[in-house]
């Protein structure tokens, strides 16, 4: 995710400010830090809580926007003068996944010149089934096959 806003900026100019918020501690994440993605754990208290917790906190609530499906949240934020739209609204346009706004599915089929996007867990499954098959012939599935197998 962190990724996709560096790359297809969804919000915008590269000025607007983006802030994502996980449950829980960083662990053993390794991000590089990002110059234009700010990343936050919420340690010891829900992603929710550290949500509302920050709008509450900012100094500039009419240009805060929370995106969220989460209507407890929508409605928190809303009450203190931020604004929501929702993960279809901010992702969707930049990623093609839900298809043009309002519909339900996406219109134009293959090489209809709509830009293709691969995320980066596909990239990487596709990346490690080439090298079986490419790069160590030997750890191929093929070749895993017992005496029996081979015809």
């Amino acid at each position: 995710m962190i990724r996709l806003i560096e790359i297809r900026r969804p919000q915008g100019s590269p000025k607007n400010s983006v802030t994502i918020v996980f449950d829980g501690s960083a662990g053993r994440w390794a991000q590089p830090a990002s110059p234009s993605v700010r990343v936050v754990f919420s340690l010891d208290q829900s992603a929710d809580d550290e949500i509302k917790k920050m709008v509450m906190g900012s100094s500039a609530k009419k240009r805060t926007v929370v995106v969220t499906n989460d209507n407890d949240i929508r409605f928190f934020v809303r009450h203190l003068g931020a604004r929501t739209i929702s993960v279809k609204d901010f992702l969707g346009p930049v990623t093609g996944f839900w298809g043009p706004k309002g519909a339900s599915s996406p219109k134009k089929g293959p090489g209809e010149g709509e830009e293709k996007y691969i995320s980066k867990t596909l990239e990487y499954k596709i990346t490690s089934e080439m090298e079986k098959i490419w790069v160590n012939p030997s750890k191929s599935p093929k070749d895993q096959r017992g005496p029996r197998d081979k015809r």
